[in-house]
């Protein structure tokens, strides 16, 4: 009877598994304690595409926090409140560890050291309310330098976008457009708030381009792709090979299965007609 017994145990479905991998996780990097002022600028974000940050999952990087704590509570329900899910902290300090997990949070254990925030020239001991950075940018701007994403051993673990250059006292411009020559790989995320993006290396599935302006992907499309990010319509998405999971101009969006099979591996055109997305091919 008892070795019956563990013959039935044996044969019982295994009910889970234990796996160390993640998959893509938007950071969102704190620069400021101050949660009415993340809120406002997270409102702004959300309101230019409500699509993309539906239900998404959120790390919260404290790095640049320093010793100064936040209220992780109030943080995690506004998160909630605009439809994101809270999941976890990285490189708190012991005190902001204990917010974290009163506020119902989980702790990302990794080696990655805190770099202290710095303060900028003319700046007080008390810092000024910074913009809410959410994802990583990698990259060669006109060619010239990249800045490489930041996975960590625990998984694509995102550090701050790069925000574009302010314009300077001249009044001059900030830079429009950016080239990318390397892969974009799943966890990755490639924003560029003026002018077109180009990509020259396939987009991994889980990846996300992100452009005010145009899309061009001179290579496979397989993760997520939003033009039009500032509500222009008449930006468009190329592609040599669309096999998006998501695209999306000025709001207007289609998921993988709503895009039509004649068009999947194929080259495309995305854009805007009659108030709907539509696809071309090329």
């Amino acid at each position: 009877m008892v070795s019956g017994r563990r013959g039935e145990k044996r044969q019982e479905q295994q009910a889970f598994a234990l796996k160390g991998t993640m998959p893509a996780i938007t950071m969102l990097c704190l620069r400021t304690a101050d949660v009415s002022a993340v809120e406002r600028q997270l409102a702004d974000h959300i309101s230019q595409m409500p699509h993309f940050f539906l239900h998404l999952p959120i790390l919260l990087d404290l790095a640049e926090l320093g010793d100064e704590l936040v209220d992780l509570g109030a943080l995690a329900q506004l998160l909630r409140k605009h439809n994101l899910v809270p999941i976890a902290v990285r490189n708190p300090t012991d005190a902001q560890r204990e917010r974290a997990v009163a506020a119902g949070l989980g702790v990302l254990r990794t080696p990655l050291s805190r770099s202290p925030r710095q303060a900028a020239p003319g700046e007080g001991n008390t810092p000024t309310p910074g913009p809410v950075a959410v994802a990583p940018a990698a990259a060669d701007r006109g060619g010239a330098g990249a800045a490489a994403a930041d996975r960590g051993p625990a998984g694509p673990g995102r550090r701050p976008r790069e925000a574009a250059p302010a314009p300077d006292a001249a009044g001059e411009p900030p830079p429009a457009g950016l080239t990318v020559r390397h892969p974009v790989r799943s966890g990755q995320v490639i924003y560029v708030p003026h002018g077109d993006l180009v990509v020259l290396s396939p987009v991994s599935s889980g990846a996300e381009l992100i452009a005010n302006d145009n899309i061009h992907v001179y290579a496979p499309l397989r993760g997520r792709a939003m033009a039009g990010a500032h509500n222009n319509a008449d930006a468009s998405i190329f592609c040599m090979s669309l096999e998006a999971e998501f695209v999306s101009i000025a709001g207007r969006y289609l998921m993988a299965d709503e895009i039509p099979d004649e068009h999947r591996g194929k080259p495309a055109r995305v854009s805007v007609q009659n108030d709907g997305l539509v696809i071309t091919r090329l």
